[in-house]
């Protein structure tokens, strides 16, 4: 089975071509209509008038008032959060550090691993610190009128 249904919008644009099943099924749905045989035409959404474009977003959500009280809060909240750290550190901590094997064996693999995982833990951690420094930096200039250096 080839795509063989054309498929076009209400202003004649052509989209390319569809599945005849799937073609037949927009026509079930009521989202397109046969022109021909080989070709549908697609009905507008409901509400035809209705405004198409993404919605900014205080109209997505409009429980949550997104200030600049309410994002400092959240930001906050990031560099204070450091009981998952604690976790994986106590975790880490808990586990053996192996042994190094017999001789010509690889060493102690488990160690490595795990001075491995300490190290992406810290890294990340200290890259979520460093920007949240540049964000201050950049927050206390525009507050300022400053222009950075």
């Amino acid at each position: 089975m080839e795509k063989n249904v054309r498929v076009l919008d209400e202003n004649g644009n052509d989209y390319g071509t569809t599945w005849p099943k799937r073609a037949k099924g927009f026509v079930k749905k009521g989202r397109a209509r046969f022109l021909s045989d080989d070709a549908i035409v697609l009905r507008a959404p409901p509400g035809e008038n209705k405004h198409l474009e993404e919605q900014i977003m205080s109209e997505h959500n409009t429980d949550i008032e997104y200030s600049i009280p309410y994002i400092l809060r959240q930001i906050a909240a990031i560099q204070t959060e450091t009981a998952y750290l604690n976790q994986a550190l106590e975790k880490l901590s808990a586990m053996s550090d192996g042994d190094s094997g017999e001789p010509g064996s690889p060493g102690n693999i488990q160690g490595q691993a795990k001075a491995r995982a300490l190290e992406a833990l810290v890294t990340c951690r200290e890259t979520t610190n460093q920007q949240l420094l540049r964000f201050y930096e950049k927050m206390y200039d525009d507050l300022t009128g400053r222009s950075p250096q």
